[in-house]
């Protein structure tokens, strides 16, 4: 087998690789398949046969899991768009205890700025009833059946308290992810080949 032409399970096994690391610009996916197919050729050049080189691979789709989940993590916080940074968040939340307790976090914070802007949309509408309430049971935000029964603290300070929250909101899930997403990237081990190989 000369090094320009693999045995044809190899060659097989190497466009499956490709089709798999699609969504890899093709300049650094060419790389990845390159010296995939470099280090398959050692081996096969060493003496093993191209299926127990492949075994130890395992499926192209599942061994490239691991280059397109560093891509997408790199992307995520390389933009630092939202939608990106969320996306590749949940993505993991399903495995990894971190993501899950920073999208606990994010719909939290998010469900917090939610109550407020939504009392604050209420107090246009109806303001006696809407409002920040100090009474018997504490503090609450939202809508009272009976003003009566509480002291509204805010009145139509609650506008720009609306507007902050949102925006605190936004800076803080977005620290979150961003942190939670780094914590991920320097905690999972780095993709190689000999790391990559069964």
């Amino acid at each position: 087998m000369s090094p320009a032409s693999p045995s044809p399970e190899i060659a097989h096994w190497l466009r499956r690789l490709s089709w798999s690391l699609a969504a890899i610009p093709t300049p650094e996916r060419e790389d990845i398949v390159a010296e995939i197919a470099d280090h398959l050729r050692e081996r096969t050049q060493s003496g093993q046969a191209p299926a127990d080189v492949l075994a130890g691979f395992g499926a192209p789709e599942a061994y490239a899991r691991r280059f397109l989940d560093d891509f997408e993590l790199s992307g995520a916080l390389g933009s630092q768009r939202s939608g990106d940074l969320a996306a590749a968040i949940l993505r993991r939340a399903h495995h990894s205890l971190l993501a899950l307790a920073a999208v606990a976090a994010a719909c939290l914070l998010a469900a917090g700025a939610f109550v407020v802007v939504l009392t604050a949309t209420y107090k246009v509408f109806d303001p006696t009833h809407a409002g920040l309430w100090s009474g018997r049971a504490g503090f609450f935000i939202g809508i009272i059946d009976d003003p009566a029964t509480a002291r509204e603290l805010l009145g139509f300070w609650i506008f720009p308290l609306a507007a902050l929250s949102l925006v605190l909101a936004w800076l803080a899930v977005r620290l979150i992810l961003v942190g939670a997403l780094r914590r991920i990237a320097r905690d999972r081990p780095a993709t190689t080949l000999e790391g990559a190989a069964r």
